[in-house]
């Protein structure tokens, strides 16, 4: 695990109690005595001295693993106390252990929270018994940004338009079907089923990328942020043919292509596709464990917005290429439960695209 301190002032760290202490505290208790309240410390007093884990849910490399990266390097400053912060890779199927961890495992006092990928929150009303978490029990502390997804085929394939689905056989990378990019890749497959291959497995979209390089496989759905930060020339030296981008409204760089809602008659289909991509409005959400005790809950809250309008994050985050579109902890909540709360029947439909 790498070390991200956060930029602040030197300060004294409060050291272990010594066991002379912790024997008079011991005593103190036996003899009916009570220590203070944990409960009872401020934000600052439990944070100072300690170290915080931002966790992501995947692997250091990747789009994930930037973002948790460039947060955990400035919101500790932001947080009473000034811990010091380190990220906390935890990967697996596309995120979804870490998440099982938060659940069930983290302690619930703020000193350990993180990045997941979005794309479980669809998958978890569609698979609830599989996926086995409910989004509305976290704590919702923010999103870094929005996210609009496209999918994309390398130029030498030939494919340029969604027509072109249909002239041959096409192969698409993937990680997992926990993955946000399987809901887009399945939505595609759905316009010419018999012709879409869909290779799973590869660890992280970097691996995607390269695979497509190699020609290992012919393209993939993913986020035009990634595309931007990590493969810019793919697009300004048009590598890469868009198909489709799954948005209510086009992306303001990609004007000619159709958005997915273009391409379908039936409301009930929009339905179902707006409920598969309602959660790309929070694209890099940052959670705490259910339960997460409601003043720390706060205070990171706070933290993580003070961080977001923080000019020398945003310098830094511009200068790395990395877009950033906040949305609060008490809106992204809201989606969350929007998700978690749409109609069955909807939700139905929305399952035979995955299919």
């Amino acid at each position: 695990m790498r070390s991200c301190k956060s930029p602040s002032k030197p300060r004294l760290k409060t050291g272990r109690a010594s066991g002379v202490v912790a024997s008079l505290v011991a005593g103190a208790v036996a003899a009916g005595w009570a220590a203070p309240d944990a409960r009872a410390q401020t934000g600052a007093e439990f944070y100072a001295g300690k170290t915080v884990q931002f966790m992501v849910g995947y692997p250091p490399s990747g789009a994930f693993d930037a973002y948790t990266r460039v947060a955990a390097r400035f919101i500790g400053k932001h947080i009473p106390g000034n811990p010091t912060v380190i990220v906390h890779n935890m990967p697996g199927a596309s995120s979804l252990q870490f998440v099982r961890y938060l659940q069930a495992q983290a302690p619930k006092d703020g000193s350990q929270f993180g990045m997941f990928n979005r794309g479980l929150m669809p998958k978890s009303v569609l698979e609830p018994k599989e996926t086995g978490v409910d989004f509305t029990k976290f704590a919702w502390i923010g999103s870094m940004n929005s996210e609009l997804a496209v999918c994309y085929m390398w130029g030498s394939t030939g494919v340029a338009s969604m027509a072109d689905l249909k002239k041959g056989p096409i192969t698409l990378g993937d990680t997992s079907k926990n993955s946000g990019g399987y809901i887009y890749t399945s939505i595609l497959r759905s316009f010419a089923p018999e012709n879409i291959k869909l290779v799973m497995g590869y660890a992280t979209t970097g691996h995607i990328w390269l695979a497509i390089e190699r020609g290992e496989v012919d393209g993939n759905c993913t986020l035009v942020t990634s595309l931007e930060s990590q493969k810019p020339d793919w697009l300004t030296q048009k590598k890469i043919n868009t198909l489709v981008q799954f948005a209510q409204t086009k992306h303001k760089d990609l004007p000619d292509v159709p958005t997915i809602f273009e391409l379908l008659d039936s409301e009930t289909q929009k339905q179902a596709i707006n409920f598969l991509i309602a959660s790309e409005a929070i694209g890099r959400p940052v959670i705490g464990p259910p339960g997460l005790r409601e003043d720390r809950l706060t205070t990171l809250r706070k933290a993580f917005n003070d961080m977001m309008k923080d000019p020398e994050f945003l310098d830094y985050a511009q200068k790395a290429k990395m877009d950033m579109d906040p949305v609060s902890g008490e809106k992204a909540a809201e989606i969350a439960a929007a998700i978690q709360n749409t109609p069955a029947s909807a939700v139905e439909v929305a399952r035979k695209f995955m299919d």
